[in-house]
């Protein structure tokens, strides 16, 4: 019986071209006028308990500047939830240069695999981030995947709300990335995890979640 093919390898070039990407976006990250609302406890560096965050795909990269300004002293790893293309490739890259780990994996690639590998990383007392519209869409829809993980790990999930005044769009028009202009404005407000018990709704559950990631 063949061995099962483990998750693809980040690239030389991608790994050589997210050096200077991930410096522009630090330098970028510096400039942006950061406002935490913090109800889950996610930035306590004391926290110790694995924390699953879910936010739209489109803001991603918003998150990704803010939380790494915000959770310099957080002892608790963190790894983001990935496609396993070419694409996903570049955004592993480039979580690594912001100290994050990345899982590859979407519903369609490698979707068994990487909610294996998903558990595993929460049972390991990391924290998780997945964007449940992503990575193929359709925008702002929620798959089911974060809710089952919820309801199996027991792990609370945390609505990131992300706001940002000034920003640019770019990629593709159903989930154009929202790329924070200089001296912007972002706020990102983590709401109180809930928790997804033995037959929940998940009809209910997705609309709950949904309301707390806000604007659209």
């Amino acid at each position: 019986m063949s061995k099962p093919a483990g998750p693809p390898k980040i690239t030389a070039a991608q790994q050589f071209a997210s050096f200077p990407a991930a410096g522009i976006l630090k330098l970028l990250g510096l400039t942006l006028r950061l406002r935490c609302v913090d109800d889950a406890d996610f930035l306590n560096p004391k926290r110790r308990k694995p924390l699953m965050l879910c936010l739209w795909h489109n803001r991603l990269l918003g998150g990704t500047l803010g939380q790494f300004r915000a959770r310099q002293r957080n002892a608790v790893p963190l790894k983001v939830l990935t496609s396993a293309s070419k694409d996903g490739g570049w955004l592993s890259a480039i979580a690594e240069r912001f100290r994050m780990g990345a899982v590859r994996g979407s519903s369609s690639r490698r979707g068994a695999a990487a909610l294996l590998e998903l558990t595993r990383t929460l049972a390991q007392g990391s924290d998780i981030v997945i964007t449940p519209d992503g990575p193929r869409g359709p925008n702002y829809s929620i798959a089911p995947g974060i809710l089952f993980l919820a309801q199996r790990t027991g792990v609370g999930v945390v609505p990131v709300e992300i706001q940002i005044n000034r920003r640019w769009h770019i990629g593709k028009k159903w989930d154009a990335l929202w790329i924070p202009k200089p001296f912007a404005k972002v706020t990102l407000h983590f709401h109180h995890p809930y928790f997804i018990s033995e037959g929940a709704d998940f009809a209910a559950e997705s609309a709950r979640l949904d309301a707390a990631l806000g604007e659209k």
